[in-house]
């Protein structure tokens, strides 16, 4: 996060970019100590933690989803936010106004010495706005790792490891196991963690002690008789398993097959809080068959969000190896000939990216971004010359290349946004394109 990346110019706003410039130190010291002088705003808000490397937004948000059409007052925290800072912090199904954020992102102005970075004074903003608006719970999803992550200053009834996959190696370790590690630490001791990748995650959290009761994907539930496209008719599946009294049907919004499997991370993560809060005599919450037309719609931005069908245009916020594999593949499903418009975080290696869409990229379009936390037009058209010789290659402002890509699409394919978030964001900004999930996350419907 950086002052281009601060939506409002309130004081609570400014004190956390004036926080970026300190650079990242990770630990929960300084979000404790913090936490103890709002006064414990965590041990009020009942929470939901999902960690992972990919899939833990959709998670989040389809659990946010469900547990609010249940008729909880579900808070959502979530990162990083494409244009308005206040994205990251939804009560019910709108974000909180930039006002309320601002305040709350103030109170540690006169902290400076013990918060060191946006991300912790943003959790702790988030945590005392939550129970000040009384929310019944909160589904945080975690910023980086897991184990030292602000987040982790909870008590969460109830965790999620969502797909782990190499990412952020410097920070969590150069293996899976590693990775996995450092996610599981999530969990908590006798309550529910739910892991996507048990043969990865258990293990893993076994060897590093953490005692936690596991709920398995494709164990106790699997997600079976898979169809739709994603585009034209959305996907639905089939969950099946020992946690459900029936199988059960469901759609989802959000672009991609993978997302069949997030929705049944979802739909476990539901299951185990209605238990919970029915040991707790805190009542009975609907069984999930009568939540799960939630999925349907979800409004989570720019994961594979089809924003225009003549020609088609998908927004992608794919970012590493898998993510971007797995929308080589979704695309790949359609054609092989798609315009991909490409922007990618310089603090990540380019190459693999590019050559896993590689098969299915008639042209890169690579725009000159604003942002200096982004590779160089320049740098990625040397890098698409070498690694994927296949394709055409073009560099110029974001708008002609946006014209550029629209005008060559084949029929049967279209236009891919992608590589990263922060250029998905800057996209947005200019208003050369736009998200309606995100205006109706911003709006309310």
């Amino acid at each position: 996060m950086n002052e281009q990346m601060i939506s409002h110019d309130g004081p609570g706003h400014l004190f956390l970019a004036g926080l970026s410039s300190r650079g990242v130190t990770y630990g929960l010291e300084r979000v404790q100590i913090l936490l103890e002088a709002m006064g414990r705003p965590q041990d009020d808000v009942p929470t939901v933690l999902v960690a992972g490397t990919n899939g833990k937004g959709s998670v989040s948000s389809m659990l946010a989803a469900m547990l609010h059409r249940a008729g909880l007052r579900v808070g959502h925290f979530t990162s990083p936010h494409l244009v308005e800072t206040r994205e990251r912090l939804r009560v019910g199904d709108r974000c909180v106004s930039a006002a309320a954020l601002d305040a709350c992102a103030g109170l540690d102005a006169g902290a400076e010495d013990v918060i060191t970075t946006p991300f912790e004074a943003l959790t702790c903003a988030a945590l005392h706005l939550m129970r000040a608006q009384q929310v019944d719970i909160a589904v945080m999803e975690c910023g980086l790792g897991g184990r030292l992550d602000a987040t982790n200053t909870t008590d969460p009834m109830v965790s999620v490891v969502t797909q782990i996959a190499y990412d952020h190696t410097r920070t969590l370790g150069n293996s899976l196991a590693a990775i996995a590690t450092e996610k599981a630490h999530v969990g908590r001791k006798g309550r529910p963690l739910i892991v996507a990748q048990p043969s990865i995650t258990v293990g893993a959290a076994r060897r590093a002690g953490i005692e936690a009761d596991f709920r398995k994907f494709g164990w106790d539930l699997k997600v079976e008789d898979v169809s739709g496209d994603g585009l034209e008719r959305p996907h639905s599946g089939t969950l099946v398993g020992p946690m459900l009294r029936e199988p059960l049907h469901i759609e989802v919004s959000l672009g991609g097959t993978w997302q069949l499997d997030n929705a049944a991370l979802a739909v476990m993560a539901y299951i185990e809080v209605a238990r919970h809060r029915a040991a707790k005599g805190q009542g009975q919450l609907p069984e999930p068959v009568l939540v799960a037309p939630a999925l349907a719609q979800v409004p989570w931005p720019v994961r594979c969000e089809w924003v225009s069908s003549d020609p088609p245009v998908v927004l992608d916020g794919a970012h590493n190896i898998a993510g971007l594999t797995a929308l080589a593949a979704m695309l790949g499903q359609r054609s092989r000939r798609w315009q991909v418009l490409l922007a990618i975080r310089n603090n990540r290696s380019a190459e693999p990216l590019i050559q896993a869409l590689a098969p299915m990229v008639d042209c890169f379009w690579l725009p000159r971004m604003d942002a200096d936390t982004l590779h160089l037009a320049g740098h990625l058209a040397e890098l698409v010359d070498r690694f994927a010789p296949a394709a055409n290659v073009a560099v110029g402002s974001k708008a002609d290349c946006l014209r550029g890509a629209l005008s060559e699409s084949a029929p049967g394919a279209g236009v891919a946004v992608t590589g990263s978030l922060y250029g998905l964001g800057e996209w947005l900004q200019s208003g050369l394109l736009t998200s309606p999930r995100l205006q109706r996350w911003l709006d309310g419907p």
